[in-house]
């Protein structure tokens, strides 16, 4: 459960309640919109141009540099980041060349910034607050196609390090560009932390209709949910009796900027008897389908989770690795999808799993952590701060006494019942209530077939069919893919014009660079071992007194290229029988609901109550529909516990 004061947890149950939504939008942001590109005419040994363009306008210290600023014993200098340390340390742009004694430079260092087209309304240029440094004399200037002067601002005798003006909206801008003539200092470089205007809204409360999120950690496929991995969606629906989000209006502030791609962050919460707003993350969503009526009020907004994007991104550098764990495989996906390590957790249990051979073919990156999921019996998901969870089985499979959830249980519950670490949800709290039995989830057979990799003898694996022409003092790159996936100890060889360059060997073939002094044709010519499935084995659990009780309920398990040998195999099956061997009724209510409730969290509901007779059930919450109106209600659904 989101950790929310005990006031929060009496308002939320309270009769006369009112919950209220907010949504922050970033409608420019360089980090999605990929079209930002930044351009400096000169760089310092250590600077990150793009880094004036991610919000942040103050450096994590003052940097150490040799311009005469450092002094042993000075404990407020910091060392600057290295490479591959960009994502730790705020730095920003630093430029090579130095100030004369009046500040003036012989070449105006200079910064540019393309984009898509679209309106500023503000200019920012921030300096460096740790050293009190800043440009004097400047000039910003907007541009549109064709390299239009749209409007120009001339600052002289600037004396604020962070220097900002509002301006009246400038439409369809596509460069912005900065050029210092002056520095505060002499005999410094410039140091520019912010300059591109990110566009941010928050909307709260009056700007919101309503918004229904849809989370949920296992998906039913008329199956054991074994590998689960599942998109979190929001729709939101917008005041806009203003016209303000009209595609076509140019008056509006988000003209051009109404599109696909905008990260979204929603809260749900309420007001406290004090005035403050206590509100609870319902998580991190980019925009995937805009719908605005112009005949209505309304604009609707539906986005999905980063696990939607990584749907459609191709992780295409595998190779072949040797004894790699699956924590190890997981990273390795989930970096090359260009996700930093805050935004994601991979459990530590995934280490002790290490598959002999492991690769993938170009597939997305969701489907290669689905196999890492499906192999480790785990499930992946985001949580509502954003982050990609990938978990082992002791989430999917733990037991209620080691859960550690916070307690919120009914003062009416009868005094003799235990209470243990789960939210309570009375009958008053819900709306309609079911305890469905799904045999579709039950097993008592089950198999586990292992897919067993063995290298074969050296092989051509690879030829080009037709020669390539290639001219003199021309390059070419091209990709290779093998004749069979995987392969090992693959060498390349070419025959006729032509030298090859640089290669990259992946598990499903190579990228290749060609080089020729002359005009011809060449082939490209692969030989390797390939990898093949040999000698496969079936790992069987079963369960006599289950199979009596409901008949054989058979479930094999789906042909999984990272489950290679037996002892993995027969762990698989022993853990999915054990979960799943008996009939278990779940939960289906709709109720009243708790934002700060939260997938994998634990609550207790009374499964029959009389006067004489009070049991419960406990349960992992598993898919939660929320939908806030002003008020909220909310349909759950929970896999039983105990």
């Amino acid at each position: 459960m989101y950790p929310v004061s005990q006031e929060f947890q009496d308002k939320v149950r309270a009769y006369d309640r009112k919950i209220f939504g907010k949504v922050q939008i970033d409608y420019s942001d360089p980090f999605i919109d990929q079209s930002v590109q930044i351009v400096t005419n000169e760089n310092n040994y250590t600077s990150y141009p793009r880094q004036i363009a991610d919000g942040i306008q103050a450096p994590i210290g003052k940097y150490i540099a040799l311009d005469g600023t450092w002094t042993l014993g000075d404990d407020t200098l910091v060392l600057a980041p290295g490479p591959g340390e960009e994502e730790k340390a705020q730095m920003g742009w630093w430029g090579s060349s130095l100030s004369d004694a009046n500040g003036g430079f012989t070449t105006n260092p200079k910064l540019t910034v393309t984009f898509f087209s679209r309106p500023i309304r503000s200019l920012k240029v921030a300096g460096d607050s740790k050293r009190n440094e800043f440009p004097v004399d400047f000039t910003i200037t907007l541009y549109g196609e064709g390299d239009t002067i749209l409007y120009q601002e001339t600052v002289t005798a600037n004396a604020q390090v962070n220097w900002n003006k509002n301006i009246e909206q400038i439409n369809e801008v596509v460069k912005m560009e900065l050029e210092i003539s002056k520095w505060n200092t002499p005999n410094r470089c410039v140091k520019i932390l912010e300059f591109f205007t990110s566009i941010q809204e928050t909307y709260s409360q009056d700007d919101i209709f309503s918004i229904e999120l849809l989370e949920e950690r296992e998906t039913s496929s008329g199956s054991l949910p074994v590998g689960n991995i599942s998109s979190n969606e929001i729709t939101i629906r917008f005041n806009n009796e203003s016209k303000k989000f009209d595609i076509g209006n140019k008056q509006s502030s988000l003209y051009n900027l109404i599109k696909p791609g905008r990260r979204i962050r929603v809260w749900a919460g309420m007001e406290k008897d004090n005035g403050e707003q206590e509100l609870v993350p319902l998580g991190v969503f980019w925009a995937k389908n805009w719908n605005i009526p112009e005949q209505k009020v309304y604009a609707e907004l539906v986005g999905r989770d980063r696990l939607e994007s990584l749907r459609n991104t191709t992780f295409s550098t595998s190779i072949v690795e040797v004894n790699k764990s699956l924590y190890d495989l997981a990273i390795e996906v989930l970096t090359d999808a260009g996700l930093k390590e805050n935004e994601y957790w991979v459990d530590e249990e995934l280490k002790d799993i290490v598959i002999p051979y492991s690769y993938f073919e170009q597939q997305s990156h969701r489907e290669a952590l689905r196999k890492i999921a499906e192999a480790g019996l785990g499930q992946v998901y985001c949580n509502r701060e954003g982050i990609i969870r990938v978990e082992g089985s002791s989430f999917t499979q733990k037991r209620i006494e080691n859960s550690v959830v916070t307690t919120f249980l009914k003062a009416e519950f009868p005094a003799n019942v235990e209470i243990v670490d789960a939210y309570g949800i009375t009958m008053d709290d819900c709306f309609s209530k079911s305890n469905p039995s799904r045999m579709e989830k039950v097993a008592n057979i089950v198999e586990v077939e292992t897919q067993p990799l063995r290298p074969g003898a050296i092989q051509e694996v690879y030829q080009t069919n037709e020669g390539i022409p290639i001219a003199a003092g021309e390059t070419k790159t091209l990709t290779i893919y093998f004749n069979s996936t995987p392969c090992i100890d693959v060498s390349l060889s070419i025959e006729g014009t032509g030298t090859i360059q640089s290669s990259t060997i992946y598990a499903w073939g190579a990228g290749i660079t060609v080089t020729s002094a002359s005009t011809g044709t060449f082939k490209i010519i692969a030989n390797g071992e390939p990898l093949t499935v040999q000698n496969k084995d079936k790992a069987i659990a079963k369960d006599n007194t289950s199979i009596i009780e409901n008949g054989e309920l058979r479930y094999t398990f789906p042909a999984n290229p990272l489950v290679q040998d037996v002892a993995m195999a027969q762990n698989i099956a022993d853990k999915l029988l054990a979960y799943y061997k008996d009939p278990k009724a779940d939960l289906n209510i709709n109720w009243i609901g708790n934002p700060a409730l939260e997938l994998g969290d634990v609550v207790t509901v009374y499964d029959y109550y009389t006067e004489e007779i009070q049991e419960r059930g406990y349960y992992y919450i598993t898919k939660q529909e929320l939908e806030i109106t002003g008020d909220l209600r909310a349909r759950l659904e929970g896999r039983r516990a105990i």
